[in-house]
């Protein structure tokens, strides 16, 4: 109990000095009644190591017990601080931890050349590969509620059953109808407005190796198995910009073969024709269908028409786009203005 509660003294410096409170603070003015209260906190593991090194050691090896922890602490300083007005309970928090990097030690690398076969411990790992397809965003459920169907059981009102997202569990375990109450064993019945939805993306990755096959070298019996992840809240930005600057990359020319230079020599009157030939050969294979590709295009030509180094920028190229779907279309616009702005 003594060693929990240094702990969490630990964790209440190290928010202090990471700015984790006054973000936590921030969070919770800018929260509407909710069933669940998510709060992501960056967490800097050489930092946390000096601070404490047992609450290091929870973070990088036993990453449940240390999210329980900086769950606990954050529901006390709500409490404490009277962040939230309305009455709530420590299942409602989430709290989800980001470490910023790992330790420069392999065995806190996950190579994709060797693979772990069975179970080990769920602990983070870093790993670094290839993007070679990517489906489109799709929602999750991060939290939900549930309520007991017995009226005369505390459970039927107030916020005792709450579930959320654990890493590495599926949809069934956070939505399923065969949850019982812990108090009369009745069944429970989800209260579908309370549900709380977060975006989430499935990306394949090989290893970086695989880029060999682009160059010249002798035939050979090698496969490279790729790994599928699943990507959840913010982490499909960083998937785009990872593919970009993978593709940007230097390549020395020599190793490039004759017919992709004949190609480029052949479409170089265009600097639009070589890219779209190259996509359409190689991207068609890979990339989900309805991804917007015309827009995409057009948004690309708006950035080049507007750019202010362009000493012709002043007629600028507008766009219209007309779909039922306007929340992939705001993201893409979104992104698009990310690009212009840096």
């Amino acid at each position: 109990m003594e060693d929990l509660q240094s702990l969490k003294e630990s964790i209440i410096i190290y928010l202090d000095r990471s700015g984790g409170l006054n973000k936590l603070i921030k969070a919770c003015k800018s929260q509407q009644m909710e069933a669940v209260y998510r709060f992501s906190f960056d967490v800097n593991p050489t930092d946390v190591v000096e601070l404490d090194a047992r609450l290091g050691d929870c973070i990088l090896h036993d990453p449940l017990k240390a999210t329980s922890l900086f769950q606990s602490v954050c529901f006390l300083s709500i409490k404490a601080l009277s962040l939230i007005e309305h009455t709530i309970t420590e299942n409602q928090v989430n709290v989800v931890l980001k470490p910023t990097h790992m330790p420069p030690f392999p065995r806190y690398v996950l190579d994709l050349s060797e693979f772990p076969r069975g179970y080990g411990p769920m602990r983070p790992l870093e790993m670094v590969g290839l993007v070679i397809a990517m489906t489109r965003v799709s929602k999750y459920t991060q939290g939900a509620r549930f309520l007991c169907t017995e009226e005369k059981c505390p459970s039927s009102r107030g916020f005792h059953h709450i579930r959320v997202h654990a890493p590495g569990a599926t949809e069934s375990a956070t939505i399923r109808s065969d949850f019982i109450c812990f108090l009369c064993s009745s069944p429970l019945r989800e209260d579908v407005k309370s549900r709380v939805l977060g975006d989430k993306q499935l990306v394949e990755l090989v290893h970086t190796r695989a880029l060999d096959v682009l160059g010249i070298h002798d035939p050979s019996s090698l496969r490279f198995q790729s790994v599928t992840l699943f990507l959840r809240g913010k982490s499909y930005v960083r998937v785009a910009d990872l593919t970009m600057s993978l593709f940007l990359q230097h390549t020395d020319p020599c190793l490039i073969s004759d017919n992709f230079q004949a190609l480029l020599a052949a479409s170089a009157c265009s600097p639009w024709r070589f890219s779209a030939i190259i996509a359409n050969s190689f991207g068609s294979a890979v990339l989900p269908p309805g991804l917007y590709s015309t827009l995409k295009l057009v948004l690309l030509l708006s950035l080049v028409q507007t750019e202010e180094a362009n000493p012709g920028a002043h007629n600028h190229l507008d766009v219209l786009a007309l779909t039922s779907d306007t929340l992939i279309i705001d993201r893409y616009h979104r992104s698009n203005m990310h690009f212009f702005y840096n």
